[in-house]
């Protein structure tokens, strides 16, 4: 905790809004591979151990991008801290303090 804006509630919920935009940019990314990799690959004939590239590419890679993204996420972007607080102001406010900003 050691980011100093993560201590207010709407530090803590801007750090969740960020959180939340990051895993859905993950996702989109996570979803491209999947289909360039499935769909993408479809009309190769290439084979790798007797199994066609478009099966590899659709199934093994996602799965590796989703480690990876996980990965990144964890590290670059995710940040533990307590969502517990004592002196929570309201939404509202929130969102005033946000439009000053």
């Amino acid at each position: 905790m050691g980011d100093p804006s993560i201590r207010s509630y709407c530090g803590k919920m801007r750090q969740a809004n960020k959180e939340a935009r990051a895993t859905v940019i993950a996702l989109a990314c996570i979803i491209v591979v999947w289909l360039v990799g499935g769909f993408g690959l479809a009309g190769s004939d290439i084979q790798v151990f007797h199994t066609p590239l478009w099966i590899i590419g659709g199934c093994v890679v996602p799965w590796i991008a989703a480690i990876v993204a996980a990965v990144v996420l964890s590290r670059r972007v995710f940040v533990d801290f307590d969502l517990d607080d004592d002196a929570a102001i309201s939404g509202a406010a929130c969102e005033e303090v946000a439009r000053h900003e």
